[in-house]
């Protein structure tokens, strides 16, 4: 019962994290629209972020995230290219992670 417990948190962090990833979209988004000129780069992270929401969002359910290391990796690259609030709902998943590993 503890690790069906467990997986379900990690299948919640995980959408939250996804469906999280689309305030730091808009503020680029925003930011692409408020800059005069050539800021193409503002457009290539919101299209980095928005298919870092997409691959945690249709992987959500996969049996990867049932280990620590491979959610780690996931919240390296949020706190890196995404943002820090991605960042702590995947600690709450890597959390959820390491207690079902325990057992």
């Amino acid at each position: 019962m503890k690790e069906q417990s467990a997986r379900k948190k990690i299948v919640f962090w995980l959408r939250v994290s996804g469906w999280l990833c689309l305030l730091p979209a808009a503020a680029w988004l925003y930011l692409f629209r408020i800059m005069i000129g050539r800021q193409y780069l503002f457009l290539i992270e919101v299209f980095l972020i928005v298919i870092f929401a997409v691959y945690i969002l249709t992987t959500a359910d996969s049996e990867r995230w049932q280990n620590p290391d491979n959610i780690f990796k996931l919240m390296m690259f949020a706190i890196i290219f995404v943002s820090v609030i991605d960042f702590f709902t995947l600690w709450f998943a890597y959390n959820a992670s390491r207690k079902l590993n325990k057992h």
